[in-house]
């Protein structure tokens, strides 16, 4: 792997029976890159997420992490080793603040259990108050620092989707897997995502892999995009070449999705 690639997929193949859901993608992902991954329903772009996650096993190929290679990790060691992801179908605890979701997101890097920190004394109370200043920061982030004491459950739905990503980045991971971020989103509501995804780039130097179906967005904030269709990979490039390439304006592109 080169110096600043920081994810690698070779030749990784994922067969179910007689379907291969993927089928023998290359793609490399640079450090500190938006890299968007797109195609019609069924391309195998969530398949491609639970392959990095340890969800699923590569039938062939391999998937390289930073020098580790992930067909060797169980899912909440590759969590451990820098990846966090979020879903398409939002899963917070709602019954908690804003706040505690994000506490308990960064949970591995403490010394004291939540619930032991919540006592009113001693060390555990000590390292929670560091801990929640580092959690409003992160909030901030989001502009949700100003939610930090109302229930997840009573957040307005972009506001949800938003906490979810800070509750990535919360986890200290390098690598944040989005998982149709704007979905279900307004048109403000994804201008403020992609503000927020070029923050997150920016100042605190995260990679972000995207898989994303609203064309404004991916072709806003990407670096750039692979193109699935069938589990094969059809495209690889730029915004513009993407936009330009008769292959994905055929399969994906041409449809209006």
């Amino acid at each position: 792997m080169a110096d600043n690639t920081i994810l690698e997929l070779q030749n990784v193949t994922l067969a179910f029976g007689g379907l291969k859901a993927v089928n023998e993608i290359n793609f490399s992902m640079k450090q500190n890159e938006i890299l968007s991954l797109i195609g019609p329903n069924g391309a195998g772009k969530t398949s491609t997420f639970n392959l990095i996650t340890g969800v699923y096993t590569p039938t062939a190929g391999k998937i390289i992490f930073k020098g580790h290679d992930l067909k060797k990790y169980k899912p909440h060691q590759i969590t451990n080793l820098g990846i966090a992801r979020t879903f398409q179908n939002i899963r917070l605890f709602k019954q908690l603040t804003v706040l505690e979701n994000i506490i308990l997101a960064m949970d591995h890097t403490r010394k004291v259990n939540f619930f032991a920190s919540l006592l009113p004394f001693g060390t555990g109370k000590k390292e929670l108050d560091m801990v929640t200043e580092q959690a409003i920061k992160y909030l901030e982030y989001a502009d949700l620092a100003e939610f930090k004491d109302l229930r997840a459950e009573n957040l307005p739905y972009g506001k949800q989707r938003e906490l979810e990503i800070c509750r990535a980045i919360a986890t200290g991971a390098d690598l944040l897997l989005l998982d149709e971020p704007a979905a279900g989103l307004n048109p403000s509501e994804t201008t403020q995502l992609m503000d927020i995804l070029r923050k997150i780039k920016s100042e605190l130097k995260k990679s972000i892999f995207l898989i994303e179906h609203d064309m404004k967005l991916v072709m806003g904030i990407s670096d750039r995009i692979v193109v699935l269709d069938y589990g094969e990979k059809i495209a690889e490039g730029s915004p513009e070449e993407i936009r330009n390439n008769p292959a994905v304006i055929q399969a994906y592109l041409g449809k209006g999705e």
